[in-house]
């Protein structure tokens, strides 16, 4: 599958990269790493994740509180709206297209 990404998810996923660095030199690059797994892993089988709301989807970044909510746009293409922390702003990038 081609995988789009919204305008915005890069600077999500900066955020946060940048806040786990301040905890600890190298956690930043852990956590990139895991979200890219997480992308893979909706790539390969978009399907088998639940949806949360309407039609957006979403696949947990493991050791890390953080999600990527996706939508499938068609059956060769999905984008992925945000990276983003389970508690905080829980509607955070549900409306993005």
């Amino acid at each position: 599958m081609i995988v789009q990404y919204h305008p915005l998810t890069a600077s999500d996923l900066d955020s946060a990269i940048s806040y786990y660095n301040q905890q600890r030199a190298g956690l930043g690059e852990e956590f990139r790493s895991e979200v890219y797994a997480a992308i893979e892993r909706i790539r390969s089988n978009p399907f088998q994740f639940a949806i949360v709301e309407h039609d957006i989807r979403r696949c947990f970044v493991r050791r890390f509180p953080y999600g990527a909510l996706f939508r499938i746009v068609n059956h060769e293409t999905l984008r992925v709206l945000v990276i983003r922390h389970h508690r905080r702003r829980p509607g955070f990038g549900l409306r993005r297209q």
